[in-house]
């Protein structure tokens, strides 16, 4: 082969190289706009205007971090008897479906970290849950809450698979999910 013939193959596979980059990059940047246009994302999402949510740790929680994952997201709330079950649930859930990439979210209503914390010692819930505060109790009104508790599933197009209000059974969120997991394979 001459020189200027491999010269120019080179060159052309650098430039195809570089295309097939720059079209991955965009491609991810779509999806990551479709995920924060979700209605996973809308509820996720925080402006400057209000106050972020918080870990039990105080430390500020972009939850946006989870989409693309199948998500079990609960609202609770210490004043709820029913939310007593239900975190217990949450957290047989999460250890079961651990291996499956799904996220389970527990976020508290309006209340104080320090209400909220109390409230969860005497369960003796593991870790397993993500335990979110939500001081200004947005996210319950971006669902359009309205009984407590209420538990969203997401599939990992950020889309809303289940929106149960009331207490959901564990029969009735293994199959949502079994269901939504099945979708993505």
């Amino acid at each position: 082969m001459k020189k200027n013939t491999t010269i120019t193959l080179l060159i052309l596979l650098v430039i195809l190289l570089l295309t097939a980059l720059i079209v991955y990059f965009v491609q991810q940047r779509n999806a990551e706009r479709t995920l924060l246009g979700s209605e996973a994302g809308t509820a996720f999402h925080y402006s400057t205007s209000t106050t972020n949510f918080t870990d039990f740790d105080g430390n500020q929680t972009n939850l946006t971090q989870f989409l693309g994952k199948t998500l079990v997201v609960n609202s609770w709330a210490s004043w709820s008897p029913a939310s007593v079950n239900e975190l217990k649930l949450l957290t047989t859930v999460a250890k079961n479906y651990k291996e499956q990439g799904v996220v389970v979210i527990g976020i508290n209503r309006a209340e104080t970290r320090t209400t909220a914390e109390a409230f969860l010692t005497t369960l003796g819930l593991t870790d397993e849950v993500l335990l979110i505060v939500d001081a200004d109790d947005r996210y319950y009104g971006v669902i359009g809450g309205f009984s407590m508790p209420e538990t969203v599933i997401y599939d990992t197009k950020g889309n809303i698979v289940k929106h149960k209000r009331g207490q959901i059974t564990e029969a009735e969120l293994t199959l949502v999910l079994d269901e939504a997991l099945a979708q993505t394979e």
